[in-house]
Formats: C-alpha cells, sequence, structure tokens
C-alpha cells in the first residue's frame, strides 16, 4: 500500500518505541503487518502535517497551545492520569487499546529561523498525547507525506490580504483537508465545511481539532466529509484547467 510507506518513514523518529518493537520492522505505531500484507492500526495516532517558513509571517505559538488545550481536554474528558509514565501513555497503543480521542503526531515540514526557539518551546510543554516532529523533506516525499495525513494546518496570514497560501494548495492536491488561519481573502481557498474549517484562535483551531478527531478513524464523519472535499478540491483545481479558465481568456484579450 503506497500510504504505508511515509508513515512507516514518520514511525522512525518516534523516541518512546519499546525495544522489542525498535526489533520488529514491520511494526510502528501507525502500521501493522499480516502475511504479508501492510495494514493500518484501527488505533493508531493521527497525522497531522503543517509546512511553516518558521517566520514572524506564521504565528506558530497558536498551534503549540492548541496542541497543549487538546492534551489537556482529553485527558480531562477519558479521565487520564497525568502522573504515570509519558511512555505508557503511547505503548497503549501498541498493546490495541483504543480511544475516543486519538493521540495526535504532528509534522511539521519546512526551514527557518524561528525552527529553534519554536522546537524549545514544545520541549518545555510535556505533552502527553501529543507529539511533534520537525522534518526538512526531499521535493519528492513531500506529496507522499501529504498524501498520507489525517490534516493538514495552515498557520498562514496575508499582511496585504490579497495572497492565499500555496501549501494549502498542495495540501488539497493530495486530498487533505485543512484547518487554516481566518483572513480576508482566505475563503476563495478554504470553503468552510466543505474542504476545510478557519479558524482565529487556538481555542477555536482545539475545539476543530476535538470535533474532526472525535471517533478517529472510523467514526469521524465531520473528517470524513472534509476528505470528500478536499478530494474533489484537488481533483478539479489541476493547473491547465485554472489556466484556461481564467488566464487564457485574458491574453487572448491581449492578443486581440
Amino acid at each position: 500500500m503506497m500510504i504505508a510507506s511515509p508513515l512507516l518513514l514518520v514511525s522512525t523518529v518516534f523516541s518512546y518505541n519499546t525495544e522489542k518493537e525498535v526489533e520488529d520492522r514491520n511494526t510502528t505505531v501507525f502500521t501493522g503487518w499480516i502475511d504479508g500484507e501492510i495494514f493500518l492500526k484501527p488505533n493508531r495516532p493521527a497525522l497531522v502535517v503543517s509546512s511553516t517558513s518558521w517566520t514572524p509571517d506564521e504565528d506558530f505559538s497558536i498551534l503549540l497551545e492548541a496542541a497543549l488545550m487538546y492534551d489537556r481536554r482529553v485527558s480531562a474528558t477519558l479521565g487520564e492520569d497525568d502522573s504515570m509514565d509519558e511512555g505508557k501513555l503511547w505503548i497503549d497503543i501498541k498493546n490495541g487499546k483504543q480511544f475516543v480521542y486519538p493521540r495526535l503526531l504532528f509534522i511539521i515540514t519546512g526551514k527557518g529561523p524561528d525552527r529553534k526557539k519554536y522546537e524549545e518551546q514544545i520541549k518545555r510543554l510535556k505533552l502527553r498525547r501529543v507529539a511533534f516532529r520537525t522534518m526538512w523533506l526531499a521535493s519528492e516525499d513531500y506529496p507522499l507525506l501529504l498524501g498520507s495525513a489525517d490534516l493538514g494546518v495552515s498557520l498562514h496570514t496575508s499582511s496585504s490580504g490579497l495572497d492565499l497560501p500555496m501549501k494549502v494548495v498542495d495540501m488539497f492536491g493530495c486530498g487533505l483537508p485543512v484547518c487554516a488561519a481566518s483572513f480576508s481573502c482566505i475563503d476563495e481557498l478554504v470553503k468552510v465545511n466543505n474542504n476545510g474549517l478557519l479558524f482565529s484562535t487556538s481555542s477555536e483551531l482545539t475545539d476543530e481539532l476535538m470535533m474532526l478527531f472525535k471517533g478517529f478513524p472510523e467514526e469521524c464523519d465531520e473528517l470524513k466529509s472534509l476528505k470528500v472535499g478536499a478530494l474533489n478540491t484537488g481533483s478539479s483545481s489541476k493547473w491547465s484547467t485554472e489556466w484556461e479558465r481564467y488566464a487564457l481568456p485574458l491574453v487572448n484579450q491581449v492578443r486581440s
């Protein structure tokens, strides 16, 4: 299965794998292996992807605050004891425990000046049910990651109010629904309750994560609906189609 390749790659960066799990290279936190077939575990974490330039143009603290609130709200909802060892919370996944709200793995791709600063902030959060990993991927691996993810997050806001984030276009092109920071023209790209959702605060993003991932991976109808919308957006927004619809008439006008 194509979906397994990047998930196997992602799983190798987890620091909480047990010695036995490291020895068993056919098993990851996302996938299992039976009779030569790779399958997605029904209690796997949800994979959330964001791409950033790590600059002040994107307020990454919104995502960190939302992750912390998700962690705490899930703890309260499930009645989990935060005094237990962190590894125990994650190793329950390997042992087959089901969750109403999944653990979340955020993969953040990109390079930029503020990356180290935010990586240090992530370490201080002491998250139990949420994990962050930062990566720089080859161009051929990036669409594989997007196609394997469950949700994309865009923190881009436009100072001019006119430019749209290409990262969202990339996500839709891979059939990935998006939660995007709200600004004046983003609704031209992200259609609320169709291919994504908008947020203005970390609290709003937390609410969206709780709503979309409740019952994941099978009983999450809202997320599945957005996935269909993202797939439709991606399949309809081909470069050649957009050129013929919008650019070609303007070129013809100039020529005439």
